[in-house]
């Protein structure tokens, strides 16, 4: 399963781009539809996202607390996406003091520890759809489901999107007694891991929603942020309130 995990730990601050002041605010008001920027300019996937590109896409930094519901405070976190004939590429800037992964098995149960994740669903009127979830040191879990009462992690597993993934830490990681800055994930996905949809041209909607799990020495409970407001039901896979993502030219 080719893969590419990068991590590069103790960056600084300038090459990792997790600065504070490089955070929009946490009230950005969200787009009633996201659009996906094309590029010509090839991406490496390096977990710096220094590329101009990169700089040009759009950015989704309004989160939502799932969890817990007395949450004192949101971990600021933006979000970027961008395509091109051979991929979609993600990338998640996220701040956290306390930088944690809990294993760096692939589709092992990234999610009891810090991570970032990414649903989508090509089709509003079928019930497949897609989760990546990538954890800060580049573990990656990734899964299709036929439709969400088909059964969970154990059984979908097992297919693999063949995704290029890489991070950076800006801190020292899993050391809990000293305070990390925070850390970013970049994923490159081809479109033959969404072999059901295929590539989409220009104009084509999608829907998606971006998650987060912050496990922190500060916090009484880990914080779970969703990227729509409202009811989650079925949790992360509550896909009726997804966002519209559409592909567009730069």
């Amino acid at each position: 399963m080719p893969r590419i995990m990068t991590i590069l730990l103790a960056v600084s601050l300038v090459a990792s781009g997790i600065a504070c002041q490089s955070l929009a605010p946490l009230g950005a008001p969200a787009p009633d539809v996201y659009l996906v920027r094309q590029t010509e300019q090839p991406i490496t996937v390096d977990g710096r996202l220094d590329e101009p590109a990169w700089q040009r896409a759009d950015i989704i930094s309004r989160f939502f607390v799932f969890s817990p519901a007395n949450a004192p405070a949101i971990s600021p976190t933006i979000v970027r996406m961008l395509w091109d004939s051979e991929y979609l590429y993600l990338a998640y800037e996220c701040e956290d003091k306390d930088v944690w992964s809990f294993s760096d098995q692939p589709d092992d149960s990234l999610w009891d520890g810090d991570v970032a994740e990414f649903f989508v669903k090509p089709f509003r009127d079928q019930t497949l759809y897609y989760e990546f979830v990538i954890a800060p040191n580049g573990a990656l879990y990734d899964a299709c489901y036929p439709s969400r009462g088909a059964g969970g992690a154990n059984r979908f597993k097992s297919w693999n999107s063949d995704a290029r993934i890489a991070s950076t830490i800006n801190g020292t990681g899993q050391e809990h007694r000293d305070d990390d800055l925070g850390y970013i994930v970049e994923a490159a996905i081809p479109w033959a891991a969404f072999r059901d949809a295929g590539k989409p041209a220009i104009g084509t909607e999608w829907t998606f929603g971006a998650f987060r799990y912050d496990y922190s020495k500060l916090f009484e409970e880990p914080l779970l942020l969703k990227s729509f407001p409202g009811d989650a039901p079925h949790g992360f896979h509550s896909y009726e309130g997804y966002g519209d993502m559409r592909f567009v030219s730069r």
